[in-house]
């Protein structure tokens, strides 16, 4: 009998990796190298700043997870114009929604994951430059992102982890008010995207 009352319990510790699934991420935006152009140019660098993930998905298996998911992140531009110094953007921002499967492996408590995601991005910055305030000036368009993380059930359903989202944007579109993007600047600044954060997340 005592052997069984302590198999249930044990059982009820054991953490929960099918169901309804939520994380939300919290950590720092980082811009990347590549993509519509680059993140450093002579007359400033886009620098870090704070950002953010939302996943929805569907577990059916311990190793799979399919759902949707939805990244923000914030950029600091540090460009100036060429004559006077003066800054030209206030903060610039990231966005994308994305269909993802996560996938991998659990040892013990811990979960080592491998999420991918094909969806849609936008990168917008707002001119602060007194020649153009006003006028916003990014692109937009398809977009994959890969992110391994590590997850760790503090109880049955609650888990605490770390993950790394990259985001490589394919941008062929312009994002920009009035619908120019040659003027004062020929190339979008911005490149891929990166988010390390800490994730917290329930199993339902």
């Amino acid at each position: 009998m005592t052997f069984l009352l302590a198999s249930e319990a044990g059982a009820e510790l054991e953490p929960k990796r099918r169901g309804l699934q939520v994380d939300v991420a919290g950590g720092l935006s980082f811009c990347l190298p590549g993509g519509a152009a680059r993140c450093k140019r002579v007359e400033g660098v886009t620098a870090p700043h704070a950002g953010g993930v939302v996943t929805i998905g569907y577990r059916p298996r311990s190793w799979l997870l399919a759902g949707l998911s939805y990244e923000f992140g914030l950029l600091r531009p540090t460009h100036t114009d060429i004559l006077g110094g003066r800054p030209l953007y206030g903060l610039a921002r990231h966005q994308g929604i994305f269909g993802v499967v996560r996938t991998g492996v659990d040892i013990g408590r811990v979960d080592l994951g491998l999420e991918f995601g094909l969806g849609y991005s936008q990168q917008v910055a707002s001119y602060v430059h007194d020649d153009f305030r006003g006028q916003r000036f990014g692109t937009r368009g398809f977009a994959v992102r890969v992110t391994p993380l590590i997850a760790v059930y503090l109880t049955r359903r609650i888990y605490l982890g770390l993950r790394w989202d990259v985001t490589f944007n394919f941008h062929r579109s312009p994002a920009c008010s009035p619908g120019r993007c040659t003027d004062p600047v020929k190339a979008p600044f911005f490149g891929h995207h990166s988010l390390l954060g800490v994730m917290f997340g329930v199993t339902i």
